[in-house]
């Protein structure tokens, strides 16, 4: 509470009971009509409002009472927001659309990543089958070359001929 001084040699009672009245006035339903000191004034007992009216300390505090009440029904009874909540309300947004776009960016990369997969696995198939084909080619030249020497349908050379010659010579 405050700390009354009266330079006419008043009570300190007195004044916080005047005082203490006009908190009550003020916070009775009827206290948001309170716009000025007379009316403020009006809400008190007439003993009381007349020692406000005299005592330097007790209207200082009245005024002060007046002003502190206009300061908050100029701000309502609604809730208002923090200084810095549409920075973050917008930051979230946007932190949500970059991943939303990040992910749309990750599936619409696939099907150019589809075409070439399966372009390089064309090219390794590919590849790898003319290697096992050439791998496979000479033995099988070699297995019916062999099969066809042993008939002597093909010419293997001049040894070959030694052979024959050497057989019909018998």
């Amino acid at each position: 509470m405050w700390m009354f001084t009266n330079s006419k040699g008043k009570s300190a009672e007195r004044c916080e009971e005047a005082c203490d009245a006009l908190e009550r006035s003020a916070r009775t339903p009827g206290g948001e009509r309170i716009a000025d000191l007379r009316t403020l004034l009006e809400e008190v007992p007439e003993g009381l409002a007349q020692h406000v009216r005299t005592c330097e300390a007790c209207r200082l505090f009245a005024e002060e009472l007046v002003q502190v009440r206009a300061l908050f029904a100029e701000r309502g009874a609604k809730p208002e927001p923090g200084p810095y909540f549409l920075a973050r309300v917008m930051n979230s947004i946007a932190d949500r659309e970059m991943r939303l776009e990040k992910r749309a960016q990750i599936w619409a990369a696939v099907p150019r990543l589809a075409y070439r997969l399966t372009v390089l696995a064309s090219l390794v198939l590919l590849a790898a089958g003319s290697w096992a084909y050439r791998l496979q080619t000479p033995k099988s030249a070699n297995t019916s070359l062999s099969a066809q020497s042993g008939e002597g349908l093909v010419d293997a050379g001049s040894l070959q001929d030694d052979l024959l010659v050497s057989a019909a010579d018998r």
